[in-house]
């Protein structure tokens, strides 16, 4: 996976504690960095992520595939796109860049469940969501 196969990317920076014992980031703190891509995203998008009304969405499903070693301390780039859409269900495709570089580091799908928490029931997805894929 490569840089240009997004249009969409959030900044960060790797953290000391980010790391395990082996000196790399430690793939919990990956998760986490996608999640924080899918939040901006989802703001950037006009969805509160903080009000389930507005943000009712079910992580069904992740994938991570990692394919080089992030070591403390580095700039990334998260790249993210939605890849699938469904009736009820979508894909986040996240990409983990170190700064100045192309080729991907760490890769991530996520299936998100669009979800009604009142009535406890699947709902379709959004068109907000509909709209961004490419």
């Amino acid at each position: 996976m490569t840089r240009e196969q997004f249009k969409t990317f959030y900044d960060l920076e790797t953290r000391w504690y980010d790391e395990d014992m082996l000196g790399h980031l430690n793939h919990g703190t990956v998760v986490a960095y996608f999640e924080d891509a899918r939040i901006r995203h989802a703001k950037d998008l006009g969805l509160d992520a903080y009000n389930k009304n507005s943000f009712p969405f079910i992580v069904a499903s992740m994938k991570l595939d990692f394919y080089k070693q992030v070591k403390h301390p580095k700039e990334v780039d998260i790249g993210i796109k939605v890849s699938r859409v469904g009736n009820k269900s979508f894909d986040y495709e996240y990409g983990l860049f170190l700064k100045g570089e192309t080729d991907c580091a760490v890769k991530c799908i996520t299936t998100l469940v669009c979800f009604d928490y009142v009535a406890q029931k699947t709902v379709p997805v959004f068109d907000v969501i509909r709209e961004q894929m490419e």
